[in-house]
């Protein structure tokens, strides 16, 4: 569902006038794009779940508590474009945006990120909080591990690979399954501008587009 720009804005007094200090994140709430109490109750379960079945253990390989996650989202919605909702109230894509996190509905990419965020979280000990997994999917969406603007976003997966793989944080199998490089360059967004709102910003088109 769209909302108008002046019901977005609305919507975000209205959650900072309940204790949202994070205006970034009182606009995400507005816009739909906020984790809900069920959201946060998962991310206990599944981490207590890993834990419970010993797959947390540093003699389990950590691909088994990865694959214990997925499991556990069975069932759960797919969304595409879940990264985007916050643009759809007309929010900025030039300033930072905000952190969306869920483990109620996934594209396919946000449930490979959930997944491995919530096996490191149940890995490396202490209670799961949520901004524990915040951090851990934050440093893998962004170029470097750097949340900015739009663009800052690994949009491409293939360069969510790439880069995740650069900084430790992922192994690209590619080669080792005797695949073969596609040197073809990534155009997708760019030749299919229209699908992308924040491509409406010229800027922001150029920037996507010399990626």
């Amino acid at each position: 569902m769209t909302i108008s720009r002046r019901t977005l804005l609305q919507r975000a007094a209205a959650t900072l006038a309940l204790g949202f200090s994070d205006p970034l994140r009182a606009l995400a709430q507005a816009a739909g794009s906020a984790e809900t109490a069920e959201d946060r109750a998962r991310l206990v379960r599944w981490v207590t779940t890993v834990r419970t079945e010993g797959l947390d253990r540093p003699d389990v390989a950590f691909g088994r508590a990865v694959a214990r996650v997925g499991e556990l989202a069975l069932g759960t919605p797919y969304e595409a474009s879940t990264l985007e909702a916050y643009l759809k109230g007309g929010a900025d894509p030039l300033v930072r945006e905000p952190l969306t996190l869920w483990l109620t509905r996934f594209d396919c990419v946000t449930l490979v990120e959930s997944s491995l965020a919530v096996a490191r979280v149940a890995v490396h000990g202490g209670p799961p909080r949520w901004d524990a997994f915040g951090e851990q999917v934050e440093r893998m969406r962004y170029r470097g591990g750097t949340r900015a603007g739009y663009t800052s976003r690994l949009h491409y997966f293939s360069e969510w690979i790439a880069d995740n793989a650069r900084r430790g944080l992922v192994r690209d199998l590619g080669q080792e399954l005797g695949g073969e490089a596609d040197r073809r360059p990534l155009r997708f967004m760019s030749t299919h501008r229209d699908a992308y709102p924040a491509l409406k910003s010229q800027t922001l088109f150029e920037a996507v587009a010399a990626h």
